[in-house]
């Protein structure tokens, strides 16, 4: 996950105007935040309550994860195409 986090931010930012680069990045920030407490959470959840036993719980666990980043991959055409040109994450 750490390879891509810069592409998703110049992607994700990219139609984002210089006026409102603040409250973008800030809202974007936020909402991982979130995502990263709900999944957390989710994964958690679905493993505590696996009454089975620890393997049983690890695999209804690790399908939960598969679940969620297939319905993630699913929403990947919604970012824009392409980062805005001469903008880098560098800077």
């Amino acid at each position: 996950m750490g390879t891509c986090f810069g592409t998703v931010y110049d992607i994700t930012l990219g139609d984002v105007t210089p006026a409102e680069a603040g409250a973008g990045s800030g809202s974007l920030t936020a909402v991982q935040q979130l995502a990263n407490a709900l999944g957390a959470a989710a994964v958690t959840t679905v493993y505590l309550h696996t009454a089975a036993g620890p393997a049983p719980a690890m695999t209804r666990s690790l399908l939960t994860v598969a679940a969620i980043t297939l319905a993630c991959c699913c929403l990947v055409g919604l970012l824009p195409r392409h980062a805005r040109a001469g903008h880098h994450s560098d800077h």
